[in-house]
């Protein structure tokens, strides 16, 4: 392990705040220009009650991501069976695209007045939401309380709760962003056993009922611990002569700051994860009916679902930990060539046997997981600290394009769902797999170039 040297970051990260303090030093306090100087706890109970309370809320937030295939199979199978499968697509596509767009806003509000308000208005968004989801009996009312309500509520809740981890760690970041993701994971355990269980007895009304209320729970306690460390400020006479909101709307409009893209390390972050998620996403939420498609039952293809989620807390938890001893770079590529190696060797020409499926899940479990956890963290080593709620959101405005349409497109190639368009569909998932790898590749070739052993 000594043989790998260690690339500081430092200089990128010099670079960026002076860049940024440049651009604003007439909006942002002179404490800004200094953060390199914070120190940062990297433990003690303070710190991980954030991470305790990030993981509750990601419980409820990536759970109910993770395990939008199980709705998505109910629903098509019942109160929109009569609808193609390209129009119900969107419904989910769209509150995959709501979930992680409204980034770019919640970002910047994050930086500048911390986690409570934008938790609070999550939650009430996306308890709200499920109780009219409950209610929904079609396309449109789907779009209005799922995609559009909820996918809300979880924009608002998602940054917050994964922005807040990087104020409270720095050496220790990968792990504790890790344990805390980790609760996507668990949520993606918890939510489909749950519904297979309560479907049948208390059909899909109650069932949704009992899932927002589950929601709830999970996030009152995370509006109460997670508390940011240090917050943006905004000091000058025209703050003062112009008012809070309009300090903020102007804060809104400086994050819209796409200069950042002629940074090719952060472009190509972008274009990475972009394509990556197009592909993990589109296998999540159709997993469940492929495998109906191969001949499994209803019940068991939500069973993958559990599989893939029990499988990600491994692969959120150890690739976290080794990627704070050997690079979030290094582990992030090798977790992507994992994913898709799992998709050619397995789900491609052995997905028509009901076994392999069970198997792919697993693995595949493992390997993507790490796409959610260490993507923010990758970001944090390029990113000022004061900075990151906007970079994160900016980077996740283009990668909910892509969620947008990703998932109508899979949807029309699956078409009528045979097998043969089914095979197309995962072939689909693999080549964007392909390509959001050589993304994330490029992005580390312009840190350190063509080295290979170094930490970065």
């Amino acid at each position: 392990m000594s043989s790998i040297s260690t690339c500081s970051t430092a200089e990128v990260i010099r670079l960026n705040t002076l860049e940024a303090t440049v651009s604003t030093e007439s909006q942002i306090s002179e404490a800004s220009i200094h953060e390199e100087q914070d120190s940062f706890p990297d433990g003690g109970f303070r710190a991980y009650s954030v991470v305790f309370g990030s993981f509750l809320g990601l419980v409820a937030n990536f759970g109910t991501l993770n395990s939008m295939g199980v709705i998505q199979t109910y629903v098509a199978t019942h109160q929109l069976t009569d609808v193609p499968t390209s129009t119900v697509s969107w419904i989910f596509s769209i509150y995959l695209a709501l979930s992680f767009a409204n980034c770019v806003i919640v970002g910047p509000f994050f930086d500048v007045k911390g986690a409570t308000w934008p938790l609070i208005v999550g939650t009430i968004m996306m308890f709200g939401g499920f109780m009219a989801v409950a209610n929904a009996t079609t396309v449109w009312q789907f779009i209005l309380s799922l995609s559009i309500c909820v996918g809300i509520g979880n924009s608002l809740n998602i940054t917050p709760l994964i922005g807040v981890l990087s104020h409270w760690f720095n050496l220790k970041r990968g792990s504790a962003i890790g344990m805390a993701t980790m609760g996507g994971s668990i949520g993606g355990i918890i939510v489909p056993i749950m519904l297979k269980s309560l479907y049948p007895k208390f059909g899909f009304v109650w069932s949704t009922r009992i899932l927002g209320f589950f929601c709830l729970g999970c996030m009152i306690f995370s509006i109460f611990l997670c508390r940011e460390r240090v917050t943006r400020t905004l000091e000058t006479r025209e703050d003062q002569r112009h008012g809070k909101f309009k300090t903020m709307l102007g804060e809104v409009k400086e994050f819209f700051d796409f200069k950042a893209l002629l940074d090719p390390t952060y472009a190509f972050c972008i274009a990475g994860t972009f394509a990556v998620e197009i592909s993990l996403l589109s296998m999540l939420t159709y997993l469940a009916s492929y495998a109906i498609a191969q001949g499994m039952d209803e019940s068991k293809s939500y069973v993958l679902i559990t599989i893939f989620n029990a499988t990600g807390v491994l692969g959120r938890l150890v690739p976290g930990y080794l990627s704070d001893k050997l690079g979030y770079y290094n582990i992030m590529i090798i977790m992507l060539f994992g994913f898709t190696l799992s998709m050619f060797v397995i789900w491609l020409p052995f997905g028509h046997i009901v076994s392999a499926l069970y198997v792919f899940a697993s693995v595949s479990g493992f390997f993507s997981s790490s796409i959610l956890s260490l993507t923010p963290v990758c970001l944090s080593t390029i990113t000022p600290v004061r900075k990151f709620g906007s970079r994160y959101g900016l980077l996740y405005l283009f990668v909910s394009t892509g969620n947008l349409f990703g998932i109508p497109i899979s949807g029309a190639i699956i078409g009528e769902g045979s097998k043969h368009q089914y095979n197309m569909f995962a072939l689909f998932c693999c080549l964007f797999g392909i390509l959001g790898t050589i993304g994330w590749i490029t992005s580390r070739y312009y840190i350190v170039g063509m080295k290979l052993n170094v930490k970065v």
